[in-house]
Parts: structure tokens; C-alpha cells; sequence
């Protein structure tokens, strides 16, 4: 996993969203997840709304109270995210 100047901002090693989804479930077993932001703009939106989704479950049944922040380049993630539920998701800058 690279990191960049970002100090939380971690980069995924797959843009295949099922290895994806694999990778952010060891970082949040890993990690806080208050302490972390993925990475997701090297995806299309549709593999990063399938990750997001699906991380989205199983960090729901791990940590229902936490947030799990993503970054994604596109605008258009917004669009789809928020018509999803997906309360524990936060795109950050």
C-alpha cells in the first residue's frame, strides 16, 4: 500500500473491487478507522461505489459508529453515494 504526502491517506494495490474490498477489510481490522482515508480515484466510479458499498456492510457490523473517510476524484460519486445509504462513508478532499 503506498502512501502520499497525505499522512492518513492510504492507496489501494488493486483497482479490482473485490481484491479492493479484501484490502480495506484488513486495514479496518488493522487499523482506527478514525485514523485512515482510502484512496479509491485510481477506480471507475462504478468499482468504487461496489467497494464503498460493500465496505460500507461490514463496517456497519464491526463498528456501527464509526466513519470511514474515501477520497474519489469525480463528483459524480456523491451523486450515487448519496442516494444510497451509506451513513458511515465520508469522502474527504
Amino acid at each position: 500500500m503506498k502512501k502520499n504526502n497525505f499522512k492518513n491517506l492510504l492507496y489501494l494495490n488493486s483497482s479490482n473491487p473485490n481484491l479492493a474490498v479484501k484490502e480495506v477489510r484488513k486495514i479496518i481490522a488493522k487499523s482506527e478507522i478514525s485514523d485512515i482515508a482510502i484512496d479509491l480515484s485510481d477506480m471507475n466510479v462504478i468499482d468504487a461505489v461496489k467497494v464503498l458499498v460493500m465496505t460500507s456492510s461490514y463496517l456497519y457490523k464491526k463498528q456501527p459508529d464509526e466513519k470511514l473517510k474515501f477520497r474519489f476524484t469525480s463528483g459524480d460519486i456523491s451523486n450515487i453515494t448519496s442516494m444510497l445509504a451509506l451513513k458511515n462513508m465520508e469522502i474527504v478532499a
